[in-house]
C-alpha cells in the first residue's frame, strides 16, 4: 500500500473536517459525554479549528486517500487524528513519528496534551515513549488534561 505524509492544502479542508467530526463523534463520547461532543461538533468549533490550523497541518494518505492528520505548532503536537477505520493498524505510530521528527529539527523537547479520560490515546502516547509530565485542569472543557513530553533519543 502506498503511504505518504505531506503538508495539507486548503482544498483538503472538507476531508479533514469530516475525519475530525467522525473521530470526535466515535471516540470522545466516553470522556466528553454526549452533550459535550454534540455541542463541539454542531457548534462548528471542530470545523473552525481545522480552518484556523490548516497551515500547520500534516496529512497521512494511504492509496492517495486522507486517513489522518496532525497539527504541529511550535514545539506542540496540538492535534492528531486517524480515521477510526484505520485505528490499530500502525498509521498513528507512523504519523506521530513523522510529527516528532519534524518538531525535533527545531526543538529539544516537544509536548502534547490529551484528555485524562481519553484512555486509548493516552495508552498510545505511552506506548510511543511519551512521558507524563503533569495533569492540569482545563477550564474550557471542565476536564483534566495530561501534559506529555518527549525529548529526542541521545
Amino acid at each position: 500500500m502506498k503511504k505518504e505524509i505531506r503538508k495539507a492544502s486548503h482544498n483538503e479542508l472538507e476531508q479533514l473536517k469530516k475525519i475530525a467530526r467522525k473521530t470526535i463523534d466515535i471516540n470522545y463520547r466516553s470522556f466528553l459525554g454526549d452533550e459535550g461532543v454534540d455541542w463541539f461538533i454542531n457548534s462548528g468549533a471542530s470545523d473552525e479549528y481545522i480552518n484556523d490550523n490548516i497551515d500547520d497541518c500534516w496529512l497521512l494518505l494511504c492509496e492517495n486517500q486522507v486517513i489522518g492528520f496532525s497539527v504541529c505548532k511550535l514545539n506542540l503536537i496540538d492535534l492528531m487524528m486517524i480515521d477510526t477505520e484505520y485505528h490499530r493498524k500502525g498509521y498513528g505510530t507512523m504519523l506521530i513519528k513523522h510529527s516528532e521528527d519534524y518538531l525535533f529539527k527545531q526543538y529539544n523537547e516537544i509536548v502534547l496534551e490529551s484528555f485524562e479520560g481519553n484512555i486509548q490515546a493516552n495508552n498510545f502516547y505511552r506506548k510511543n515513549n511519551w512521558i507524563e509530565k503533569e495533569i492540569k485542569f482545563d477550564e474550557a472543557s471542565g476536564l483534566n488534561k495530561i501534559i506529555f513530553s518527549k525529548k529526542p533519543k541521545s
